[in-house]
């Protein structure tokens, strides 16, 4: 996959995006590292966190016990593109969204804490 979430013509994203705040771990070949789900779609994910694979690097993503394989395909400071290699079945692009919405009902500084503790800032 060339680009992430863009469709032709437009500009637009091909697939619907929910905004989110959970975790996922990311593996490559030699390292793992925890980030926050900043939004996903069947296609593809943004996430953030520190560490994370660089541009064109493949890896697969754990969410939920959702598991796609994908690349790396942005980057901007400490966040990140990831384009699937194949869509997400609908059944488990329909729980991370699931989640996503039960997230959002969380207070803002909730939120906050939560993204501080899985990017290891928190104190």
């Amino acid at each position: 996959m060339v680009a992430f979430g863009k469709c032709k013509g437009g500009g637009r994203r091909s697939a619907p995006r929910a905004s989110a705040t959970l975790i996922a771990i990311v593996t490559t070949l030699t390292a793992s590292h925890s980030a926050v789900l900043l939004d996903v779609s069947a296609t593809g994910l943004r996430l953030e966190g520190p560490d994370l694979p660089r541009i064109g690097e493949d890896l697969f993503v754990t969410i939920e016990n959702v598991v796609a394989f994908g690349t790396v395909v942005w980057a901007n400071a400490n966040v990140r593109g990831i384009a699937f290699d194949e869509p997400l079945k609908p059944g488990d692009e329909q729980k991370l969204r699931q989640r996503v919405s039960q997230g959002r009902g969380l207070p803002p500084d909730i939120k906050a804490a939560f993204d501080d503790w899985v990017l290891g800032v928190a104190r």
